[in-house]
């Protein structure tokens, strides 16, 4: 019997009947229960208990979509929730999608299996009261559980004092607890100014009494400077405790790496602490390295005590270690001391200690740039800052202050004031010297380079070979030139006053006024020219301009006026008395000869490094010289042409002399084609050669056989 029933078709199609009948009435049950617990105003309900007594309203469209596989799902188009006590938007998303388990549709906790929220909308910023615009809603518990959240293509912007915070394409994928941990990532691109940022992040949540923890976080972001790449990696462990509102990053490892200049960056900080609107870091270390195969930096940070509030910062100390090496030179600079930042007033520091050291490598020792400064720093903005300070620069006491200002419609502008009690040039002169082509300070070409102007005072100055004293200056320098007006100076037992400038042409030009009184003309001279045959006190007018990168060039390219002015002094190498006396002529290649003289007087032209003069002047008891010539001042030869008069008897015939060849070395000669103009016997030309003498010093005649 029961045979024959199995194999009736009556009996089949009756089973499949019944069976499509009841899979149907339960699918139409199954559908009336979701829509009857997904209904619109079922949705709006669930919304508006978890928003809880925030004062906030939810709204989306009227059209809303409802699945019953894999799961229930309802789609929600053009939510909105509202500003607390306000219809205006606090957060717009275009599209909302809630999967629940199938218990929740006949319990009284419903579980959320998967929530997506796409292209949502938010602007997060801090209210009047000191607390976030949207932290009344993730505060919120809510009475449904949650499973797994996906926030895909979002805007996050975040308002801060400084301007606006754009984050794009913002996404949040936390999936299902187990074991009461959630495994989550989170990424984003964050878009401000010239710097573009992608990052994305990863770790595990632990729900805490309180709060939760995330015992394990990695951040890695990427973004580009100009055609420069960066890259961030950070890794710590989160907790956040929620009736305190505290955030605090445990062990914080910090890595940057950088394509300019292939730059690294590493930094520990082992408590970081968030809470309100302060942030609180007991210690930072870090270093950093850069460089290529031309020059490489280095250093390290450290701060301590850092305290950071909406209004005001605090640094009880840091220190910053930097050293710079080439093939040549390493340069080393330590920056130490306490900072306070105020919103009202600025950044300030009362203590600043800065030390600073350059050495050669590889060669013999040559320490330079030496300072050992205190002092004090006040910034009220990039646009305003100022420093005082007093030291050691090159182990000789020194102070300086500066201040920066930038105003609209005008270069900005650093003033300094400078104090050195000596200063030698001789150690930096070398490198200046072993510059090829423009020798223009390079720092000057920098289009964001301020204009300086810097009061100097420098109680002795030397430069390789010259010597000045009491030196006051002010200092000009910018893109087109640098001037030292109002030059003031002790020069070689006198004083001078003037100007010296410099423009940044292609060779360098230069240009000297100087007014020198009571100077030692014979030093001066020799610096200036390499020009050593005069010597006595003097006074000197100088008016030259030249260019060119090394002295050669310079002393080729030489225009200008040189008056002299000299007493009491002697001329060097040649002895007119004993000239005068025997008629000979001694050469003097070690420099012990000389003409003294009571007064010397010079008037010169120089024109492309040849110094032209006429009818220059030397008086002493005894004689009177009045030269004309030439003297080529980079070859350092001379051409000149005497007249030596008895200064006791004006009206004696004078006695020509010729002086030419090398200025360390010249060949002197008497000039008997003047002496003996007219004249043919050799007879006749010694008779004129003695009355000459006997004219100039009779009782002196030598004695004839």
């Amino acid at each position: 019997m029961t045979n024959r029933l199995l194999n009736s078709g009556k009996f089949w199609l009756k089973t499949v009947f019944f069976g499509l009948l009841a899979l149907f009435l339960m699918f139409v049950g199954l559908y009336a229960s979701v829509y009857h617990f997904l209904s619109n105003d079922r949705i709006r309900q669930f919304a508006q208990e978890g928003l809880g007594q925030t004062g906030r309203s939810i709204r989306f469209d009227k059209s809303v979509a409802r699945n019953l596989f894999p799961r229930p799902t309802v789609t929600l188009k053009n939510l909105i929730v509202s500003q607390p006590q306000n219809t205006a938007t606090a957060i717009h998303i275009k599209e909302m999608r809630i999967g629940i388990s199938w218990q929740s549709l006949w319990t009284d906790k419903p579980v959320i299996e998967k929530w997506v929220v796409s292209g949502a909308n938010a602007v997060l910023q801090r209210t009047s009261g000191g607390k976030w615009n949207l932290q009344d809603i993730w505060q919120q518990s809510g009475k449904a559980g949650l499973n797994r959240l996906i926030i895909e293509n979002s805007t996050l912007r975040l308002r801060l004092a400084d301007g606006e915070y754009r984050i794009e394409q913002f996404g949040l994928n936390a999936k299902a607890p187990d074991s009461g941990v959630r495994e989550f990532s989170v990424y984003g691109r964050f878009n401000h100014g010239s710097m573009p940022v992608s990052w994305q992040g990863s770790g595990l949540l632990e729900t805490a009494a309180g709060g939760w923890k995330i015992p394990k976080f990695h951040l890695a972001a990427e973004g580009r400077l100009n055609d420069e790449t960066i890259k961030l990696e950070a890794d710590s462990a989160l907790v956040w405790q929620a009736q305190e509102s505290l955030l605090r990053a445990d062990n914080l490892a910090l890595r940057a790496d950088g394509s300019y200049r292939d730059f690294h960056l590493s930094a520990q900080v082992p408590r970081m602490t968030f809470r309100h609107d302060r942030v609180s870091v007991d210690t930072l270390s870090g270093a950093f390295t850069a460089g290529n195969d031309a020059a490489q930096w280095s250093g390290s940070l450290k701060l301590n005590q850092t305290e950071l509030s909406g209004s005001r910062a605090s640094l009880d100390g840091f220190r910053l270690n930097a050293n710079h090496r080439n093939g040549s030179l390493q340069t080393s600079l330590s920056v130490a001391g306490p900072v306070v930042w105020q919103k009202a007033n600025g950044l300030k520091s009362d203590a600043v200690h800065i030390t600073s050291i350059q050495n050669t490598v590889n060669l013999a020792p040559r320490p330079r740039y030496i300072s050992l400064l205190n002092g004090s720093f006040h910034m009220t903005g990039w646009q305003h800052w100022q420093g005082r300070f007093t030291g050691y620069f090159d182990r000789e006491p020194a102070a300086l202050t500066v201040k920066y200002t930038r105003q609209a419609d005008r270069p900005p502008l650093l003033e300094a004031g400078l104090a050195l009690q000596k200063l030698s040039l001789a150690p930096y002169w070398e490198d200046l010297e072993a510059q090829s082509g423009n020798i223009y300070p390079e720092f000057l070409n920098d289009d964001s380079l301020p204009d300086i102007e810097a009061q100097v005072k420098i109680g002795n100055m030397g430069f390789p070979g010259l010597q000045l004293d009491n030196v006051e200056t002010l200092i000009s320098a910018n893109r087109q030139r640098i001037a030292f007006s109002n030059f003031k100076a002790g020069l070689y037992g006198g004083r001078t006053e003037g100007g010296i400038s410099m423009a940044n042409t292609i060779p360098v030009s230069y240009h000297l006024q100087q007014n020198a009184q009571g100077v030692q003309i014979r030093p001066l001279l020799q610096d200036l020219f390499g020009f050593h045959s005069f010597s006595g006190t003097g006074d000197a007018v100088i008016d030259l301009t030249s260019k060119g990168q090394d002295r050669r060039s310079l002393l080729q390219l030489l225009d200008g006026t040189l008056s002299l002015n000299v007493s009491d002094g002697a001329w060097h190498g040649i002895d007119m008395n004993n000239i005068l006396q025997s008629g000979s002529i001694k050469k003097d290649a070690e420099n012990h000869l000389q003409t003294p003289f009571h007064r010397f007087s010079l008037n010169s032209v120089i024109e492309k490094g040849i110094s032209r003069h006429i009818d220059s002047e030397l008086l002493s008891d005894s004689i009177r010289v009045v030269s004309s010539g030439f003297t080529d001042l980079e070859k350092q030869e001379l051409s000149e042409e005497l007249l030596i008069y008895n200064a006791r008897n004006p009206d004696s015939r004078p006695v020509p002399l010729q002086i030419k060849g090398s200025v360390h070395n010249p060949s002197i000669t008497l000039d008997y084609a003047q002496l003996t103009d007219g004249l043919e016997t050799p007879q006749e030309k010694q008779k004129a050669l003695e009355n000459t003498l006997r004219e100039q010093w009779n009782w002196l005649i030598p004695k004839r056989k």
